[in-house]
């Protein structure tokens, strides 16, 4: 039987629009700000690259949220020196404008609140620093809705390994088998699979993967349709 839902945020709950696309102009903006004479033709070419090595380098490792992990690469790959308070605020500027410009999916607060009062224990477990995750929570008035939330970087490992879903189980004491992970990437929400959890992915905003992929229990194009899969198990 059916005991606690475990929700993603970014792509599931969350999503961006042109919240990226915003952010990257936010930074380039403000590398100008500290100085950085770079024209925007050679900041989207750096840009690109940086974000496929940051992809092959990072993705699985829990310390690609750290601020000023990414800018330090893109410095890398630019050639240039910066101190690390400035890689600090220049992830800073990206994060904070993205997640302002994120916006909360129309069914997920039905969704989060109703399995709370079926009587189910509500949880997250998300990739990502705590600076995103509170502004995420406070910004969509769901902080008192969940019972336990779960960071990457809390934990030190990512959802595209077994760890932070066996954290999951260690706190609540609850069986893989009585949760269902909700999210929407299938080389990372979907490994809760091999601690016996039922998995669903919710397909409308998937993002792409880029890493070894699991297989989900269910498919869902919306949010919404997620309520019918708690319905069969519960």
């Amino acid at each position: 039987m059916l005991e606690a839902v475990i929700f993603d945020f970014g792509g599931t709950l969350f999503h961006g629009g042109d919240a990226v696309e915003r952010a990257v102009d936010a930074r380039y903006e403000e590398m100008h700000d500290l100085g950085y004479g770079i024209d925007r033709e050679t900041f989207d070419r750096v840009t690109a690259e940086t974000s496929e090595r940051f992809a092959e380098r990072y993705h699985g490792d829990h310390r690609r949220f750290e601020l000023g992990r990414y800018t330090d690469l893109f410095f890398e790959v630019w050639g240039r020196d910066a101190p690390e308070r400035e890689l600090e605020a220049l992830d800073r500027v990206f994060w904070e404008t993205r997640l302002a410009h994120e916006s909360l999916d129309d069914d997920a607060e039905s969704l989060v609140r109703g399995c709370r009062d079926r009587g189910l224990f509500v949880g997250a477990i998300t990739n990502g620093n705590e600076l995103m995750t509170d502004h995420r929570l406070e910004s969509a008035g769901l902080a008192d809705a969940f019972d336990l939330v779960l960071t990457s970087t809390e934990v030190g490992a990512e959802k595209s390994t077994v760890e932070p879903f066996e954290v999951f189980l260690d706190r609540t004491g609850v069986a893989g088998e009585a949760c269902l992970m909700v999210g929407d990437r299938t080389d990372e929400d979907m490994f809760a699979g091999e601690v016996g959890m039922t998995t669903v992915q919710v397909t409308a905003s998937a993002t792409p993967p880029v890493g070894p992929e699991r297989d989900p229990d269910y498919v869902v194009e919306t949010l919404a349709a997620v309520e019918s899969v708690v319905d069969e198990l519960a």
